[in-house]
């Protein structure tokens, strides 16, 4: 299958290229580790498309009318929107040297004048932070820890989650999608994910209790950004993807609250209704001018599934626009992570688990095996029971897929202790001397921890 988003060519052949040939020992790791019936890896197919061409370099200078909900890093503010002497800004120009700076600007302005080189701009962010210049599509290590980027990424998350929570019940009071909102809140977290998508993949744990439309949808934007970085997609790729995971359920909100709301199974009326929200998504997004036409058709498709069981119009795997398929899986794992009223959340490594499981069914088995790897076997946020005893939440990912960072809370007694980080990556050992080993991953409230309430209790990520 070439995987497409309507209005984009095949993936680059490079990246799928490098895919392929890592697929085998991926799937060996993951048949290994979630018992499930395995599949023979697949040759890759041969392509017939070309690299796409380098980007040509610009040095064009540019001293423009800026939304800012455009504003990046690096750019250069020469005036705002009202006289610099009315904000809280201290000279007069300013240059945006973190997402911090860019907030402060977006929480006083509408707008502003920004003054950059625009090829310049994007060595700068190349060069000072190893990230890939917009379009570009590259990948990098990371080079920013988790617990240095977990602060930052929690203001941004703070800011989407209202952002969005005050956008659903307008549209629910039949205003329009404000586009400029959405994107400010999916640039602030690709922002984030470009420096550590550890940081947001924690952030998705610690809301893992029964949540809104509001928050599923920023969980399901977040872990789609992580998987698009994962896959060398380029930054407005990213950007795209977000938007488009953000507004996924859309729909819901013509769905009556009663339905939504209610706590337990539905009957079959209300189910019928219920999923109607793809069709309600669809429609209120082909409406809204401010929104890349593609979102529309990830509302209306996200549902859908390659063998065909989806709805609403069971299209197969080849009708369904790429971005839908990893905004399904995405949304499938923070549905099973995160408790119900009317059931309880299974642990991160249970849902990829059953992912796995229905990988080449109802979930494209390429998309899968990249969602695992992008978040991790061991996802961060998650509960670990050691080998020893001792348990811990992974703080992070390192280059093993199977050895996390790991914040020890309890002992081998399950008695609180003393918390520490361990690398499994390194190979450290406990106090008899034995190299540490996750034994098996718990639901969240399994001996009593709330990854979210435990964090916000005292969880010491140094």
């Amino acid at each position: 299958m070439t995987l497409k988003f309507k209005g984009r060519g095949p993936l680059d052949v490079g990246r799928e290229t490098s895919f392929h040939r890592s697929k085998v020992h991926a799937t060996l790791v993951f048949g290994k580790l979630f018992k499930s019936e395995e599949k023979e890896p697949q040759r890759p197919r041969k392509r017939t498309s070309a690299v796409k061409s380098a980007h040509t370099k610009k040095t064009r200078k540019l001293n423009e009318r800026m939304d800012v909900a455009d504003l990046r890093v690096g750019m250069f503010v020469v005036e705002l929107d009202k006289p610099w002497e009315e904000s809280s800004f201290m000279f007069q120009g300013l240059e945006l040297k973190s997402t911090a700076d860019v907030i402060a600007v977006q929480n006083e302005c509408s707008y502003v004048f920004v003054d950059y080189d625009e090829f310049s701009l994007g060595e700068k962010a190349s060069a000072s932070t190893g990230l890939p210049a917009a379009g570009v599509g590259s990948t990098r290590d990371e080079g920013v820890l988790v617990e240095d980027e977990i602060g930052a990424a929690e203001e941004v998350h703070e800011l989407a989650n209202h952002a969005i929570s005050s956008l659903f019940e307008e549209i629910r009071l039949g205003a329009q999608i404000d586009g400029g909102k959405v994107k400010q809140a999916v640039n602030g977290c690709v922002d984030s994910i470009l420096r550590n998508p550890d940081a947001s993949v924690w952030l998705t744990r610690i809301q893992a209790k029964h949540e809104g439309t509001a928050q599923h949808s920023l969980n399901v934007s977040a872990l789609s950004i992580v998987v698009a970085k994962s896959m060398g997609m380029s930054v407005r790729e990213m950007e795209d993807i977000g938007v488009c995971a953000m507004l996924h359920d859309v729909g819901k909100t013509s769905v009556s609250t009663e339905v939504l709301n209610k706590a337990g199974p539905l009957e079959p009326d209300e189910l019928a209704e219920m999923r109607k929200h793809p069709q309600y998504g669809r429609d209120i997004l082909v409406s809204t001018k401010s929104v890349m036409s593609g979102a529309a058709d990830v509302a209306h498709s996200h549902h859908e599934r390659p063998d065909g069981t989806g709805y609403p119009r069971k299209l197969t795997s080849d009708s369904i626009p790429m971005f839908a398929q990893i905004v399904s899986i995405a949304e499938a794992y923070d549905v099973m992570t995160t408790t119900q009223t009317y059931r309880q959340a299974v642990s991160p490594s249970d849902a990829l688990q059953e992912l796995y499981a229905l990988r080449g069914k109802q979930f494209d088995e390429d998309l899968v095996i990249r969602f695992i790897d992008a978040v991790g076997i061991f996802p961060p946020g998650s509960i670990v029971e050691m080998l020893n005893g001792e348990v811990g939440i992974v703080l992070s990912n390192t280059n093993d897929k199977l050895r996390p960072r790991i914040i020890i809370i309890l002992d081998a007694a399950h008695e609180p202790c003393s918390q520490r980080i361990v690398d499994l990556f390194k190979m450290e050992t406990d106090e008899e001397g034995t190299v540490y080993q996750v034994k098996t991953t718990h639901s969240d409230g399994s001996f009593g921890i709330d990854v979210g309430d435990f964090q916000r209790a005292g969880l010491r990520m140094m």
